[in-house]
């Protein structure tokens, strides 16, 4: 209470903690991202038949770059984007979808690389030096948002990932960004005024001690919020050494905003981390995965969120196998964090999930 005030929060009046909603129904969807655990039919196959299974919602989350060019041209993007958005729709046919879009770079340092041909190809001449609130960039990213939401015909969409991020690592561009994000908002609701926008944040930077002070990060996010329709978190709580105290977070984030909350993407590793080059271990099991969703579906069943995405469904060791010269070491935190192991076995978490998925979804009214 002390600390929302200091920050000017408003607090809403909430249900006791203890409140319980009927056995039979739960107010928040369920569902995956369709990322395969390898690069194999199979696997894409086995991916989009796990989905259809265990969730009533499907997640496309991009953050591979922007066909910037085309977008700006208003021209036909390349193929190999046209093929991945008909596939993903194809996986995710009689589900409800969450679109995730973002103009940031996966670093959340920058501006979002190019997509064309491959993806995260490096920035066209137009855009190479180009800012947030370049007016190129403005009316491309509107187009690509538009083009996207047409195509996909989301129930929620972000139009940013984790952009709270980029407070951390570039914050003097936090103000160029606020205005793209506040010009692509405003013109989207325009033309899709039911349609529940926002950017996601990542909940376990906002409440790691070591960040959560930095460029008066809470401050400036929670002043953010207000641009949001809901507030979409990002969590994943062993990326701030989080490995016991998973409810802490999720209460803060309850007591500082009234708007509704929902998980656009978490996972928690059941297999212990080592990063060689960082020197660096977290420890897990699948117990300690199974206690970290539970934490998370509970919370989310009291507090009524609209969604929670767990964004892999199986360890992806066959794939990082494959990628593993070529990628960051710091890739593999999240390779065992699946409710399947690679070999396919169910981890204990899966039952919990299931447990809950087995409750009929019942949307909260808006």
């Amino acid at each position: 209470m002390r600390l929302a005030a200091l920050l000017g929060v408003t607090l809403c009046f909430l249900p006791p903690e203890m409140a319980t909603a009927s056995a039979a129904l739960r107010p928040f969807a369920m569902g995956f991202t369709p990322f395969p655990y390898d690069m194999t039919p199979e696997a894409v196959r086995s991916t989009s038949e796990f989905l259809r299974r265990n969730g009533d919602m499907v997640a496309h989350h991009f953050d591979n770059g922007v066909p910037w060019t085309e977008a700006l041209a208003g021209k036909r993007f390349h193929a190999a984007i046209t093929k991945d958005w008909e596939e993903r729709r194809a996986s995710a046919r009689g589900k409800a979808v969450f679109l995730a879009l973002t103009p940031l770079d996966s670093a959340r340092r920058s501006l979002a690389l190019y997509r064309s041909a491959r993806e995260n190809m490096p920035l066209p001449d137009r855009f190479r030096k180009a800012q947030f609130n370049d007016p190129a960039v403005k009316k491309a990213y509107l187009q690509y948002c538009r083009r996207a939401i047409e195509f996909f015909k989301p129930r929620w969409c972000a139009i940013g990932i984790e952009v709270n991020e980029l407070l951390l690592n570039a914050p003097s561009r936090w103000p160029d960004f606020l205005e793209l994000y506040k010009e692509t908002y405003s013109a989207l609701k325009k033309q899709f005024p039911q349609l529940p926008l926002c950017a996601t944040l990542s909940l376990h930077s906002l409440t790691d001690p070591a960040k959560s002070g930095k460029n008066d990060q809470r401050r400036q996010v929670l002043a953010f919020l207000e641009l949001n329709d809901l507030v979409a978190l990002s969590y994943y709580p062993f990326m701030a050494g989080n490995l016991t105290n998973f409810e802490a977070p999720l209460a803060w984030v309850r007591k500082a905003t009234c708007k509704p909350l929902a998980v656009a993407e978490s996972g928690f590793p059941a297999e212990t981390i080592r990063l060689e080059s960082f020197n660096l271990t977290l420890p897990s099991t699948p117990a300690r995965q199974k206690a970290f969703l539970k934490t998370l579906l509970k919370r989310a069943l009291v507090n009524r969120y609209r969604f929670v995405v767990w964004f892999l469904h199986r360890d992806y060791d066959a794939l990082w196998n494959k990628i593993k010269n070529s990628c960051p070491e710091a890739f593999v935190v999240w390779k065992d964090c699946g409710l399947i192991d690679e070999l396919g076995r169910p981890r204990p978490a899966l039952k919990v999930w299931r447990s809950y998925l087995k409750r009929k979804w019942k949307e909260v009214a808006p």
